[in-house]
């Protein structure tokens, strides 16, 4: 594959300590936290893939001053094996989880500029950054790469730091609760010894007529099968109802939820944790208003700035986001019109905008 032909260049090992990932079971909760117990979580699964493909299946356009011009191949199809849509998502789910998208650039033109990129597995990254010159270098394996051979996608950034910071290193403890209470709940509905009801009669049984009973019983009214119970010979049948502890586990099971949607400022409703709120059309048009702004909003711009440095000096990619925030027939027509009627575009620009011929 062209993108590993070019020769790199490495450099001897700086005398700066190289970053490190995070050990991410250091939590009270005492799980490990990590890509796949995190996503374990329903929620945040939902959070992750809801961000990552919504901003993935987005179009990329090139603009160099102000106008836009062809879109380079990088953009198009960063990697050539895969579809575009499954490159950028796996680069900003990187990036959401552990605070860094890295991906190996590639196929340089003639210029020096890329034309493939290839996500890489964050663990099999380290970051270095040069004491002497200030460079930062990315160690994958056994080579060596400068930063115009690498594209770094920041998440939060703290100061001081050379590196973005994930939900799963930030956030261990809330996550690490999330983890056990649904691992302790699936244990306790699997593994557990509670029945689903009791048998009472007054007279004694031996084992083998108990064990009878259980069976008859089972045979019955087990399964699918809720037809009504007959009793008689003094038998009497209770239901076990969940107990205290058991309404507690499910609202703190609730709030985790809740807390993961926030995480990622996702409503909830859309990330399928419980919300107090009625929902109605005007406040799922607001929570829909909000998830653009807070949640995919800051991730648009940092893969756009990320893209950008990708692309020959003076070019900058924007992500149109138009397609996401298009309205209804209706309230699109009657825009048109105020917008026609006023003098601000053209039938021209308004065909184009509806995708139509001019």
């Amino acid at each position: 594959m062209a993108l590993f032909r070019r020769k790199l260049q490495t450099r001897d090992p700086d005398p700066f300590p190289p970053w490190q990932p995070p050990i991410w079971n250091q939590n009270l909760a005492g799980v490990a936290v990590t890509d796949d117990t995190a996503l374990g979580i329903v929620t945040l699964w939902r959070c992750v893939e809801l961000i990552s493909s919504t901003i993935a299946g987005l179009s990329v356009h090139v603009y160099r001053d102000g106008e836009r011009i062809d879109t380079p191949a990088i953009i198009i199809q960063p990697n050539p094996t895969e579809n575009r849509i499954d490159t950028y998502s796996a680069l900003i789910t990187s990036m959401l989880l552990r605070g860094n998208g890295y991906a190996r650039l590639g196929d340089f033109d003639r210029f020096g500029h890329p034309r493939q990129l290839v996500v890489l597995n964050p663990d099999a990254v380290q970051v270095r950054l040069s004491e002497a010159t200030g460079a930062i270098t990315y160690q994958v394996g056994d080579s060596t790469f400068t930063a115009a051979e690498i594209l770094h996608l920041r998440g939060f950034m703290r100061p001081g730091h050379i590196v973005g910071q994930g939900v799963l290193d930030s956030q261990k403890h809330a996550l690490g609760l999330a983890i056990a209470e649904h691992e302790y709940t699936e244990r306790t509905f699997s593994e557990g010894s509670i029945p689903s009801g009791i048998i009472k009669t007054d007279v004694d049984l031996s084992p083998e007529a108990a064990t009878d009973l259980k069976k008859a019983w089972v045979q019955s009214h087990g399964g699918r099968d809720r037809t009504p119970a007959v009793l008689s010979g003094g038998l009497d049948y209770k239901a076990i109802q969940l107990s205290n502890s058991d309404l507690e586990l499910l609202e703190a099971r609730k709030w985790s939820a809740t807390q993961v949607a926030a995480l990622f400022g996702v409503p909830a409703h859309l990330a399928g944790a419980p919300s107090s709120d009625s929902l109605t059309y005007s406040t799922v048009q607001e929570d829909s208003r909000a998830f653009v702004r807070f949640g995919l909003r800051p991730n648009i711009v940092r893969l756009e700035q990320a893209l950008s440095t990708v692309l020959p000096r003076g070019q900058s990619a924007s992500i149109n986001i138009d397609s996401f925030l298009r309205a209804d027939t209706l309230t699109r027509y009657q825009a048109h019109q105020i917008a026609l009627a006023a003098g601000w575009v053209s039938i021209e620009e308004v065909r184009r905008l509806e995708g139509l011929p001019t």
